[in-house]
């Protein structure tokens, strides 16, 4: 829009200017040759009667026409003489006088008491005198000023055309890419099945998009279809393997302790596969679209005082006065296990929380959870929350009792309550994990 603008405004008042110029131009020399012919006529009359010896120079020049714009003017032997009497003073510019007394004529532009004016010459040699008149041509110069603002006024609209041009010429460029920075930001969101509309100045990139987003929709889908497959398949065998480990547990006392070892090792391992497969049907129901909140009323004080109860009764919980009998809409069971997952997480990589807090921050809750750990790296703080992500130890078996799963349900349940969920340093040094959630405003 600005380029269309200034394009135009360059455009209209170069355009305004060459015309003023010519146009003034022209006036000007049709001005200045008509104020040559009148002045050659009234040179030849003042003439014929000063060649007369008992000629009085006033008496002559009061024979002229009267003009309002005209002053006539005579120089014989050193003295001016206009239609009345002599006059003081030079009338004339001294280059054109100079020409004049010379013997040749001459003509001037002059701005003569503030009005352009055009003065000529013609001298007389033979009765030793030259005549001189003032043509004012304020008429023309009243003609410019109009014509001046005209073309301003045009210019200027033409400018702003240039610009409106340029606005709908933008946003008729920019409205199908408008259109797909729409989709792809609702693709981006999750919603897969949006396609971009037809248009016929983008088919070729339309269908490529569209076709790209079909293909990887239907990839994501079977993904979800196998993991979800896969662990519903898991749930049975791990049933048997859990009733065969408890089994083997009730004679734990008759295996010497290479045997007792296995059995707990095992015991602890199929709890944990178990644990997993739960997290990973959990996440299959998410990526299915299909998270099904159970939407009431909660009183957040109440619900993070069972959370930690729950888990540990000896954590502390500080809940601010602000936040006090504070409430959201939520899904209770999804905002207790969001809570527990991060005591988890502390207890298995921060050696335990060590204080959880409820604050009101404008429209937002605040719950944190506070652990005595060394903290995490700032690098590493968004990939916590990836799935299967174990920080340092990921990829090496052995290495950690998490899953990988919990902090990725955490920012899932928090991300379909269309809340937040970050991790700070706590003032012991350990990291701080920050729930936002939304409020009615106070």
């Amino acid at each position: 829009m600005i380029a269309f603008g200034v394009g135009a405004a360059l455009v209209s008042g170069a355009l305004a200017i060459i015309s003023f110029a010519v146009v003034r131009q022209d006036l000007l020399a049709q001005r200045q040759a008509s104020s040559l012919r009148q002045a050659y006529a009234n040179a030849r009359l003042v003439k014929e009667k000063l060649a007369v010896p008992s000629a009085d120079v006033a008496d002559v020049l009061s024979t002229l026409a009267p003009s309002g714009s005209v002053r006539s003017f005579v120089y014989r032997r050193g003295v001016w003489f206009s239609t009345s009497a002599s006059v003081g003073g030079t009338p004339a510019p001294p280059a054109l006088l100079r020409t004049v007394l010379a013997g040749n004529t001459a003509e001037q532009r002059i701005i003569l008491d503030g009005t352009p004016t055009v003065v000529v010459g013609i001298p007389f040699p033979s009765i030793g005198a030259s005549y001189f008149e003032e043509h004012s041509v304020s008429d023309i110069q009243g003609t410019l000023n109009l014509l001046a603002t005209v073309l301003a006024t045009t210019a200027v609209a033409t400018a702003v055309g240039g610009a409106l041009v340029g606005l709908w010429a933008s946003r008729r460029l920019f409205r199908p890419l408008a259109a797909v920075a729409r989709v792809a930001t609702e693709i981006a969101g999750g919603t897969l099945d949006r396609r971009l509309p037809g248009d016929p100045d983008l088919e070729p990139f339309v269908t490529s998009f569209n076709d790209m987003v079909a293909n990887l929709q239907l990839r994501i889908e079977r993904e979800e279809r196998f993991a979800s497959d896969v662990s519903h398949e898991l749930r049975s065998p791990l049933s048997t393997i859990n009733a065969s480990v408890e089994l083997l547990g009730s004679y734990r006392h008759l295996l010497p302790d290479d045997g007792r070892m296995t059995v707990d090792t095992l015991g602890y391992e199929v709890e944990r596969f178990s644990n997993m497969v739960q997290d990973l049907l959990e996440m299959s129901r998410i990526d299915a679209g299909a998270p099904n909140l159970n939407v009431t009323d909660l009183p957040l004080d109440e619900l993070v005082l069972r959370a930690v109860a729950a888990h540990d009764p000896t954590i502390p919980v500080h809940i601010s006065p602000e936040a006090t009998g504070l409430r959201t809409m939520g899904d209770k069971r999804r905002l207790q296990r969001v809570i527990a997952n991060l005591l988890d997480n502390a207890d298995t990589h921060a050696g335990g929380a060590v204080l959880v807090t409820l604050d009101r921050d404008g429209s937002w809750a605040s719950i944190a959870v506070e652990d005595k750990g060394p903290g995490i790296a700032p690098s590493e703080r968004d990939r916590v929350f990836d799935r299967f992500y174990r920080g340092a130890a990921s990829g090496r078996r052995g290495s950690t009792t998490g899953t990988g799963l919990g902090l990725a349900l955490v920012a899932e349940h928090v991300h379909a309550h269309h809340g937040t969920v970050h991790i700070e340093d706590s003032a012991q040094g350990g990291a701080r994990f920050i729930v936002l959630l939304g409020v009615p405003n106070p």
